[in-house]
């Protein structure tokens, strides 16, 4: 999950299974008649992601939950003075960040196929509902990303 496109996106792209979601609002779109997407503004200089969190085994008996205010760089780390959690063993905490995690991820995830970015603009009949059991040979086809998700998911 990233706040912007940069200049590393060619190589994150080019690893068989990474799957990619960069924040963005929808363009114009049939939803906007309802309501248009706007940004608050309350940040300038992150416009869409700003939750800092390391999961590592989150669904293992024993996972890892990394969090605080650091942002994972060397300023952040040698120069400020922010702070990091490492929780460990805790499975209900796990839970509740992979869950947010996967919220974040999915919906912008969903921008990130309409705008036709990276991985995701790879996927045929991207944004469209099949009408028959077809959306689901993927995820029993071995060594593809929807096999590797369901049994992730599945444990």
């Amino acid at each position: 999950m990233l706040e912007s496109e940069d200049d590393n996106m060619e190589k994150l792209l080019s690893w068989k299974f990474n799957k990619i979601s960069v924040g963005n609002v929808l363009e114009e779109n049939m939803f906007e008649h309802w309501l248009k997407e706007i940004l608050t503004d309350l940040n300038n200089h992150v416009k869409y992601i700003h939750t800092k969190y390391l999961l590592i085994d989150p669904l293992s008996d024993d996972p890892i939950v990394i969090t605080g205010s650091a942002n994972f760089s060397n300023a952040s780390t040698k120069n400020n003075d922010e702070n990091m959690l490492i929780i460990r063993g805790d499975t209900q905490v796990a839970d509740i960040y992979l869950t947010e995690f996967m919220r974040l991820f999915m919906h912008f995830y969903y921008r990130t196929i309409v705008k036709g970015i990276g991985f995701a603009a790879n996927e045929p009949d991207k944004g469209f509902l099949k009408s028959d059991d077809s959306w689901s040979v993927p995820y029993y086809e071995q060594d593809t990303q929807k096999y590797r998700e369901r049994l992730y998911f599945a444990a």
